[in-house]
């Protein structure tokens, strides 16, 4: 009977082994993962046609905090997002490199609080300051900043054994960068613990329909992961408080592949991006969206999408799967569409709101 316990732990101690090292494998295959959400000029030209204003029509809409202050920063031609991933021990450290093309950048503050500049000054188009015309924040202004372009840099780890986020000690949540395939994020898991706090409401995989975006195929199993919905209010922490952003029903969903588990496309960010201080963003790929909206074809991958991925090899690759067979029959929900579109026509509303306190009415 000791016998058979003895290999009975064995047996369980090697297959939690295989499986942590298996995790940590698919992890360190990768040292980068470019994503992208573009501008399309005629989703811009629709938009205009449907009654949108030029300023509400973003590739990415973000809210960062850098140095205190809460800023506004919208890219309205291409953005560009990559992680440089690398082994450090029973952690992968991550850098992030936001590169925002044709760019509005906006902060609200009480006067005589200057705005600090993450931005390179040469690329600054024009700037103004505008008096507040809420008579709840008479004393506060407006700083407006047009820039050619900005880039945000931040730094973390992801921690192997759980693919937590790990930054100066503190546990912002799952990577959403990747999902593990030897122990894959389930309905009614923890997804996200700081800043916000989120669980796994939905879980699906497509093991039928790829998904497009240009000349790049995302081809099945692709797994779907939907938190339950959270609220949030972000507020500029200076006097009495200016609430910048309130989100009532905000949601967070991503795709995968779900063969070796990385990030291929998300309308939103997450716990990757919390940690350099991106607390809310919104990515809209104009070319996928014109598909979607205007062609009414629902098979593009709507959001920030995978690019490029560079192996441990050294090998740059883009992206263009071949197609993989599964043992395993899933189902796909086709309200993933519907719920992209939901996220980010939240966002544009957001904006609309922004833009019409900014202005005064």
């Amino acid at each position: 009977m000791a016998r058979h316990r003895l290999t009975y732990l064995l047996l369980l101690v090697t297959v939690l082994i295989v499986s942590s090292l298996a995790s940590a494998s698919e992890l360190g295959s990768y040292t980068s993962l470019t994503y992208t959400s573009e501008r399309y000029d005629p989703y811009v030209h629709y938009r205009l046609s449907q009654g949108d204003k030029p300023e509400w029509i973003t590739t990415s809409l973000i809210i960062y905090n850098y140095s205190g202050v809460l800023y506004v920063i919208k890219a309205h031609n291409d953005t560009v997002m990559r992680f440089e991933l690398a082994q450090k021990g029973d952690y992968i450290s991550s850098h992030v490199t936001v590169l925002l093309n044709n760019v509005t950048v906006m902060t609200f503050l009480p006067r005589g609080t200057a705005p600090p500049v993450f931005w390179n000054e040469s690329e600054v188009l024009s700037e103004k300051v505008e008096k507040s015309h809420n008579p709840d924040f008479k004393d506060w202004n407006w700083y407006v900043f047009k820039l050619g372009e900005v880039t945000i840099r931040g730094a973390y780890l992801i921690r192997k054994s759980d693919l937590q986020v790990v930054k100066d000690g503190k546990v912002y949540g799952h990577t959403m960068l990747f999902d593990d395939p030897g122990n894959p994020l389930e309905k009614g898991d923890s997804f996200s613990e700081y800043p916000f706090a989120t669980s796994i409401d939905r879980v699906t995989i497509d093991n039928d329909k790829p998904r497009r975006w240009k000349n790049v195929t995302y081809y099945p199993p692709l797994k779907t992961v939907v938190t339950g919905q959270y609220s949030f209010n972000l507020t500029q922490p200076f006097g009495r408080g200016y609430p910048l952003m309130d989100v009532q029903m905000a949601t967070l969903i991503y795709t995968f592949d779900a063969s070796d588990g990385k990030l291929v496309f998300t309308p939103n960010g997450g716990p990757d991006l919390w940690a350099v201080g991106i607390l809310d963003a919104s990515f809209a790929d104009e070319y996928a969206l014109y598909q979607v909206e205007v062609k009414h074809d629902d098979s593009y991958a709507v959001g920030l999408v995978l690019k490029a991925f560079r192996l441990k090899e050294g090998k740059h690759e883009t992206v263009a799967f071949e197609k993989r067979g599964t043992e395993t029959s899933y189902v796909f929900y086709a309200s993933l569409v519907v719920l992209v579109l939901t996220v980010v026509l939240t966002r544009r509303n957001v904006l609309r709101r922004t833009a019409d306190r900014h202005s005064g009415r």
